[in-house]
C-alpha cells in the first residue's frame, strides 16, 4: 500500500538544469589562503515528468582551493555526464539513481551533493513532507550560529560583534587564522576576546595553515584567552599530528577538512585525531552521506558541529534540515551563508533570531526561489 502510494506520487526525472549564480559579499571574507568578495553557487533544478520541480545547490567556499572542485567544473560534469544518466530514472528508486551516478563518475562528491539535494526537495514536495522527515525526523527547530570574524579589519570585526549580538543573529564567533603570521594572529585573537568580554564564546579556524609546532606554541595562550575550540589547525593529511595535538589540548580540537567520508571518520576515530567533527553536506557528497559520518562520530562519543561552505539560502535550508535530525550539536554551527551575501535568492529568507537559524516550514526544503533574482544573478 505504502509502496504504491509513493510510486503514484513520484515520477521520473525529465530534466536537469544548472545555473551559475554570482552573489557579492557584504564585505571581504578572508581565508588562510585567499581573500574573497563574492561567492559563486551552482544551482540545480530537477523537473519530473509531471512538471514538479526540486532545487539544489553545489558549492565550494570561494574557489577550488578547498577541494580542487570548482563550480564551473561541477557544471560540466553534471551537464555532460551525470544529468544524462538521470533522465528517465524513477525518483522512487532514489538510492539506485545514485548507485548509477557512482558508476558514471568516481568522486565528484560536491556535484552529487547538489543533485541529491534537488532530488530530496522534489521528493519531499511530491509527497508533501519536509526533507527532515525523509532523513528520519527532526530533533530540534533551530541551530545556534557562530559568526565569522574574517574581514581582516579589527574595527569591522568589532562592529560585527555588536551588530550580531544586538540583533540576535549569532550567539558565538569564529576567527579565521593563518592569513598572517602566528604572533599577529594571537594578538588579534586576544583583542577579540577582550572585545567580547565574556558575552559570547570565541572559536579559532586556521584552515590547515599551522604546523604542529605552531599549534603547540599557540595552545597554552589560547587556553589562557578562553578560546572555546580550535578547528583543523594542521593539514588534512596529518591525521597522526591531529591526534598528538588533540592529546595535548585542554581546548576541544575539531576536525573538518580531515573528515569528508565515512571512511575518513573511521580513520579519525581510530587515530583519536579530534574531540569533535564538523559535518558538511558538500564535502561528504550529500545529506545521506553526511548523516552516515555523523552517526559514526556519535557512536564513538564525538560531538557534532554543523559546518558551512557559505551556501546560499538553498544550501542553508538543506543544512538546517540535516542539523534538525542530528543527535548532538552542543556548539551549534555556522550555517550563516545568506547573512554574508548582499542579496538573497529566496522569496522568504531563512530566519535568524535568538542567536540561531531556524528550520523553514513546508514540504521539501521549505524554501522557494525568487525567479527574478535567479535571472538577475545567473552568469551569462
Amino acid at each position: 500500500m505504502l509502496k504504491s502510494l509513493v510510486e503514484h506520487h513520484l515520477g521520473k526525472v525529465d530534466r536537469v538544469e544548472t545555473f551559475l549564480v554570482d552573489l557579492p559579499f557584504k564585505r571581504l571574507q578572508r581565508f588562510a589562503r585567499l581573500d574573497a568578495r563574492a561567492q559563486t553557487s551552482l544551482l540545480i533544478r530537477i523537473t519530473d515528468q509531471h512538471g514538479a520541480q526540486g532545487i539544489g545547490e553545489a558549492i565550494v567556499p570561494c574557489g577550488p582551493w578547498w577541494s580542487g572542485d570548482s563550480v564551473e567544473s561541477m557544471k560540466i560534469i553534471i551537464d555532460t555526464y551525470l544529468a544524462p544518466a538521470m533522465i528517465g530514472c524513477e525518483l522512487s528508486r532514489f538510492n539506485a539513481i545514485f548507485d548509477t551516478l557512482a558508476r558514471v563518475a568516481r568522486g565528484n562528491l560536491l556535484a552529487k551533493a547538489g543533485l541529491e539535494m534537488a532530488c530530496l526537495d522534489l521528493i519531499g514536495k511530491s509527497l508533501d513532507v519536509p526533507v527532515h522527515v525523509l532523513l528520519g525526523g527532526k530533533r530540534r527547530e533551530s541551530c545556534p550560529i557562530a559568526w565569522p570574524l574574517a574581514s581582516g579589519d579589527p574595527a569591522q570585526d568589532r562592529t560585527e560583534i555588536e551588530d550580531m549580538l544586538s540583533t540576535g543573529r549569532a550567539s558565538a564567533f569564529k576567527v579565521k587564522a593563518g592569513a598572517d603570521d602566528l604572533q599577529s594572529d594571537l594578538r588579534r585573537i586576544a583583542d577579540l576576546t577582550a572585545a567580547l568580554a565574556g558575552r559570547a564564546p570565541l572559536r579559532i579556524d586556521p584552515n590547515e595553515s599551522w604546523s604542529e609546532m605552531h599549534a603547540l606554541v599557540a595552545l597554552p595562550q589560547l587556553v589562557a584567552m578562553g578560546v572555546e575550540l580550535i578547528e583543523q589547525p594542521v593539514p588534512r593529511e596529518q591525521m597522526a599530528v591531529m591526534g598528538r595535538i588533540t592529546a595535548r589540548s585542554s581546548v576541544p580540537i575539531m576536525i573538518d577538512e580531515g573528515v569528508q567520508t565515512d571512511t575518513d571518520m573511521a580513520h579519525c576515530i581510530e587515530a583519536e585525531a579530534a574531540h569533535m567533527v564538523s559535518i558538511k553536506i558538500m564535502k561528504s557528497g550529500g545529506m545521506g552521506a553526511a548523516r552516515r559520518v555523523a552517526d559514526l562520530a556519535h557512536t564513538a562519543g564525538m560531538p557534532l558541529y554543523m559546518g558551512t561552505f557559505l551556501e546560499t539560502g538553498i544550501g542553508t535550508a538543506a543544512g538546517m534540515h540535516l542539523a534538525a535530525t542530528l543527535p548532538s550539536l552542543p556548539f551549534g554551527g555556522e550555517i550563516f551563508g545568506p547573512l554574508l551575501m548582499q542579496d538573497d535568492l529566496l522569496r522568504d529568507p531563512m530566519q535568524y533570531k535568538q542567536g540561531a537559524v531556524w528550520l523553514p516550514e513546508g514540504a521539501g526544503l521549505g524554501v522557494q526561489i525568487d525567479d527574478d533574482k535567479l535571472r538577475h544573478y545567473t552568469r551569462v
